[in-house]
């Protein structure tokens, strides 16, 4: 596959064009598609290289309907499925899956793009679990959600499985709060900044513990199941609803220096999250180490991702902790 160099400038629906062979006639997941988004995007940009199914996953119809007309737009052939779930109950999100998973009409899941999220929200305890928000929705919600769409996921038999988990810069923002991860103990204590970290952190940390889990049966086969995590960049979507000029000062000083944060385009900020859902060379790229990429290359630079975010031992400890959390075990 020659003809594009994959960079900070790349736009999604070029990385679509340019691996089209690994989008169509396959079926795509896609968590927190609203439109405007980082998630709409990458529905949209998909919809250019002829996927056979895209289900999208959101709370409600009315925010997705606009990326369901946008999609239908550009090949009205494709099929689309919009199922309901609130990532910060378990609950929902095992009723959503339980949904995907008794639907004759999907066959098999060939890429899972856990993208939704929350950013420097104020604090606030979810009304199932009492879960920090920012943590329940980016990560606990995924990992329930992952865990039980794995027989959908390992139903497919092209060898090119992927699980893409969006991360951010913002992992090195902070770290898991390992004794107390929904601030329960020590409300006082949360920051919006230091919280969005861990959520991040927690994404990078997931994709560790899936590819240990996913690339190899205990007897060594290659299950062709692999997760990676990206940082998508700066990007103005509805993500920045919570933003104030203090919140953006913070930022600044403790992710970029103070400097102005580089923004980019939705169809630049899509292209990782593509390329880590599409690409076969990043297999051979990346080794058994690389999990992180940005602008569409991967790194260990820990001024994009943290040295925490790809503890390996870490990555362990959250499994068992998210396990604790949401009330249930997983043997994959």
């Amino acid at each position: 596959m020659s003809g594009i160099n994959f960079d900070l400038n790349t736009e999604g629906i070029q990385v679509v064009r340019h691996l089209q062979d690994q989008v169509s006639g396959r079926t795509f997941l896609i968590t927190g598609p609203s439109e405007g988004g980082l998630g709409a995007e990458t529905a949209i940009s998909l919809a250019h290289g002829k996927p056979a199914l895209l289900i999208l996953v959101g709370r409600t119809l009315s925010k997705i309907q606009p990326t369901i007309d946008a999609i239908k737009a550009i090949n009205p052939s494709i099929t689309v499925k919009f199922v309901s779930t609130d990532l910060t109950s378990p609950k929902s999100v095992r009723q959503a899956a339980n949904e995907i998973l008794n639907d004759p009409s999907i066959s098999h899941i060939d890429v899972l793009i856990n993208n939704a999220a929350v950013m420097a929200s104020p604090y606030e305890l979810t009304a199932d679990g009492g879960f920090e928000l920012q943590f329940a929705t980016a990560h606990l919600g995924h990992f329930v959600l992952t865990n039980h769409l794995l027989p959908k996921l390992k139903a497919s038999t092209d060898g090119q499985t992927r699980i893409v988990n969006v991360s951010s810069k913002g992992s090195i923002l902070g770290g898991i709060r390992w004794d107390d991860p929904n601030y329960v103990k020590h409300p006082e204590e949360y920051n919006a900044w230091t919280a969005y970290g861990q959520a991040k952190t927690a994404n990078v940390l997931f994709t560790l513990a899936l590819n240990k889990r996913l690339l190899k049966t205990k007897t060594g086969a290659n299950r062709g199941i692999r997760s990676y995590a990206i940082h998508p960049g700066g990007i103005y979507t509805n993500l920045i609803r919570y933003m104030n000029e203090e919140l953006w000062d913070e930022v600044k000083r403790r992710a970029w220096n103070g400097e102005e944060v580089p923004v980019k385009t939705l169809q630049q900020g899509c292209a990782t999250t593509l390329r880590a859902a599409l690409d076969p060379a990043l297999e051979k790229e990346g080794g058994d180490g690389g999990v992180f990429l940005s602008d569409c290359q991967f790194t260990k630079d820990p001024e994009i991702v943290a040295p925490w975010a790809l503890d390996e031992g870490d990555a362990e400890r959250l499994w068992a902790l998210s396990e604790e959390l949401v009330g249930e075990k997983f043997e994959v």
